[in-house]
């Protein structure tokens, strides 16, 4: 595996991504700032914006398959009025930061793979022993937690950088509290560049990293 192209890839793909964002997030704005117009459009568009409503039962879920719809309707008429509220509704930010997290998680596994065949166990991860509940005030926890970044890829301690490893803990943390407490996050820009910032550690690690990655993808 060339982990040089591999890293320019993931980057480039993290890099279009936060543009992405910043455009939709730009839109919402804009949206909303003009909640009038965007109302007026969908009236003078025959509705374009539809709900979706359910009714479940026993029979219905048996009959349910992908290519026959039996529980969902997708297709409810709503007036425009009722979709207003919605312009900054869906959460991106949350969303987001578990999309980019799963493109680190990708990429970290996949160098593991390269550099330490064999480390991981099915199903794991190449940071499992990096825990976003570390509390690293306490003695000896960050030095633990900079071994657990470094063995998946065979790195010495002292190549890994503290901040970089807090990075690590603090994506962790966020990536639970939603998934596993349902909370919703606002500051995706921070956690894209904890993304970036380990990422980017992981590539200078490795042996024949190249002194300075560059992209530009536009």
């Amino acid at each position: 595996m060339d982990i040089h192209k591999l890293t320019e890839d993931v980057l480039k793909q993290l890099m279009i991504f936060k543009l992405d964002f910043d455009v939709s997030e730009y839109l919402s704005r804009r949206a909303a700032s003009n909640w009038r117009d965007f109302e007026a459009e969908q009236h003078v568009n025959d509705y374009p914006i539809k709900g979706c409503g359910l009714i479940a039962n026993p029979s219905k879920l048996q009959s349910w398959s992908f290519q026959k719809e039996t529980i969902l309707n997708l297709e409810e008429d709503l007036a425009p009025e009722e979709t207003g509220s919605a312009i900054n509704g869906f959460p991106k930010s949350t969303v987001s930061i578990m999309y980019i997290y799963s493109l680190l998680e990708g990429y970290g596994n996949s160098v593991c793979d390269e550099l330490n065949p064999h480390y991981r166990a099915p199903r794991q991860a190449w940071h499992h022993k990096v825990y976003g509940d570390a509390d690293i005030s306490k003695s000896g926890v960050m030095n633990k937690m900079i071994d657990g970044f470094c063995k998946p890829f065979g790195f010495a301690v002292q190549q890994v950088p503290e901040n970089i490893v807090s990075a690590l803990i603090a994506l962790k943390k966020q990536r639970n509290l939603i998934v596993h407490e349902l909370q919703q996050a606002n500051d995706f820009e921070l956690y894209f560049r904890c993304v970036v910032s380990i990422l980017c550690c992981i590539y200078f690690c490795c042996p024949n990293a190249k002194a300075e990655l560059k992209i530009y993808p536009w």
